[in-house]
């Protein structure tokens, strides 16, 4: 059973979320909050926290990775009306496990969770074309940091277009060490396809002239 922890201060909002919660078999509503000062002063840790980017007292990022250091093994997703380019680089850089969009199908939040739930990182409709706009001027994010020096130089080549047999070719390995090395490159980001990996490799600053 997953325990699931909602923050957000429209009281329409929350209480359409509880219900969606509550009506999902395998999830567990622990605690709601409509405010950062409410959520942390909950007792009954969650196992994923969904949490609005606004809230009236403070930062739902900052909430979140607040709340990630006080409860090891918590996962945070951001759910908001807004894709914006920064938030969603900033929520990345801060260790949260996914980036929603309020306009997505309730049937995608329950996704997210349950997904969030088992160590992978979400990211919604709208928010992984965020990810991509914001390649351009944003800094190297806290996600690439897993990654080692064979890592980024592979991730380098897909995000500029490479195939498998290329990348192999050029870095002088076997086009199945590759695969290999892509697979498990994907479980150190959390990303479930090469698709969220070379958005988080563009987003960090890969594959620039």
């Amino acid at each position: 059973m997953t325990r699931v922890m909602l923050v957000d201060d429209h009281p329409i909002v929350l209480s359409g979320l509880s219900a969606l919660v509550d009506s999902e078999d395998g999830l567990e509503l622990v605690a709601v909050a409509r405010t950062a000062a409410e959520a942390r002063e909950v007792t009954a840790q969650p196992d994923v926290a969904v949490i609005d980017l606004g809230l009236p007292d403070g930062d739902g990022i900052e909430l979140g990775a607040t709340l990630k250091r006080a409860w090891p093994g918590l996962r945070v997703l951001v759910l908001t009306m807004h894709a914006d380019d920064r938030a969603v680089i900033r929520s990345l850089g801060a260790g949260l496990d996914g980036y929603l969009l309020k306009d997505c199908d309730p049937e995608d939040v329950l996704a997210a969770i349950h997904t969030a739930a088992r160590g992978s990182l979400v990211l919604g409709r709208g928010a992984a074309d965020a990810v991509v706009a914001a390649a351009a001027s944003a800094p190297r994010t806290d996600a690439l940091g897993v990654l080692d020096t064979r890592d980024l130089e592979i991730l380098e080549l897909l995000v500029r277009g490479m195939p498998t047999s290329q990348v192999a070719a050029r870095l002088f390995l076997a086009p199945k060490t590759v695969r290999n090395r892509v697979s498990e490159m994907l479980t150190k980001l959390r990303v479930s396809s090469r698709e969220e990996a070379i958005a988080l490799g563009r987003a960090g600053g890969l594959g620039r002239p």
